[in-house]
């Protein structure tokens, strides 16, 4: 899926244009048991309580395609789909009415969670006519060819309400609080099927992760039987130790690959898909950085061991917060939005290598205005 197939989903989970037609949940505390709810329509609950389940469902749903969202395609054994798939499936086409299929699906997750807390499982079934857009992106309402009908798993800590001291107006005293489980925000979640060029994709689904650096591999192997996706912090490490495989890395190489790579993201920042980059247009950009043929081929070598051949990484995954430069030397750290990073430069300056700024402009420091300067103003590496 797409950035904006996430927020087409998301507008969905609207009280105006509400698509979910049930839901069904269970509890399992911190000793695995299971307490399964009894399942209900949600269109029936108070508006005040279906406002709580929106704020659930649209976190579940919320973050970057490839950091906190990432997308999963089932393995398929000889052209056959797993069988984990088909276990989503039966959940799917069970629209929620079938205990012993619920039962069996809480039960896969339990086993395979890897939380030793309280949680609670929410599952969301939704039916979304699906409306025909124009060429240029306008939604037709009365052009529905398009049923795509999903299931939305939730999985989200249960922690005890705070303690402490309560009015009670029938006695007109204080007592202590009634300490409740509280559902919090989810730590992790899945939509399936995905929702890929606006219909249904049965080979794949949407995974949310509320930590980037912590998929809950156990989660992922046994209910989707899926290869673990790249975290995004794994590749941003990638690329950084491809670019390190090059023996003689300078200060302007480093910065000129930074400009380089924020220069492609603008030229596709209207593409309504992720920018990503291989190992083919990194070799293109570190040839315009400067780099000689055997720097590149050594990043080459380097990224397809940690990529595979032909392995991509997202180009929002390689630079975090990739509008500014960022530049860090023991205790400390200088970032510059990209259109200054011309006024950056690193000298050696009696003998130490030394980070310089060109003074352009009034100079404040802790919003104190320098109107006098004694001498050369550097920072030392």
């Amino acid at each position: 899926m797409i950035q904006n197939e996430v927020t087409e989903i998301k507008k969905i989970m609207t009280k105006n244009d509400c698509c979910i037609h049930g839901l069904a949940g269970c509890y399992v505390d911190a000793n695995k048991e299971m307490h399964i709810l009894e399942q209900g329509k949600f269109l029936v609950l108070q508006e005040e309580e279906q406002h709580k389940y929106f704020d659930l469902i649209k976190k579940g749903l919320s973050g970057r395609i490839g950091k906190n969202l990432l997308n999963l395609v089932f393995r398929t054994e000889n052209g056959v789909a797993v069988p984990n798939r088909d276990t989503l499936m039966q959940v799917l086409n069970s629209e929620l009415k079938d205990p012993q299929v619920l039962q069996a699906y809480f039960e896969k997750i339990r086993d395979s969670y890897a939380y030793v807390d309280n949680y609670y499982i929410m599952l969301v079934y939704g039916v979304y006519d699906v409306p025909g857009k124009t060429a240029d992106g306008i939604e037709m309402e009365d052009a529905s060819d398009v049923v795509y009908k999903f299931n939305l798993t939730l999985l989200c800590p249960l922690k005890p309400s705070k303690a402490g001291l309560m009015y009670n107006p029938v006695d007109n005293s204080l007592e202590n609080a009634m300490r409740n489980m509280m559902v919090e925000l989810p730590m992790n979640g899945f939509l399936f099927p995905a929702f890929n060029e606006r219909m249904s994709d049965v080979h794949a689904a949407l995974y949310y992760t509320k930590k980037p650096s912590e998929l809950n591999d156990s989660l992922l192997m046994d209910v989707f039987g899926c290869e673990i996706p790249a975290t995004a912090g794994k590749q941003n490490e990638m690329f950084i130790n491809a670019i390190e495989a090059v023996e003689e890395m300078t200060f302007d190489k480093a910065k000129a690959i930074y400009s380089n790579m924020r220069e492609h993201e603008m030229e596709l920042k209207d593409s309504p898909e992720e920018v990503v980059v291989d190992k083919k247009e990194t070799a293109r950009i570190l040839e315009e950085s400067g780099f000689e043929e055997e720097e590149i081929q050594a990043f080459t070598k380097t990224f397809d061991e940690a990529t595979e051949e032909n392995g991509k990484v997202l180009l929002s995954n390689v630079f975090e917060g990739s509008n500014k430069l960022k530049i860090k030397s023991g205790k400390t750290e200088v970032s510059l939005p990209v259109e200054h990073t011309d006024a950056i430069e690193v000298r050696k300056i009696d003998g130490k290598n030394c980070i310089v700024i060109e003074i352009s402009d009034d100079l404040l420091v802790n919003g104190v205005k320098i109107n006098k300067f004694d001498g050369p103003i550097d920072l030392s590496i």
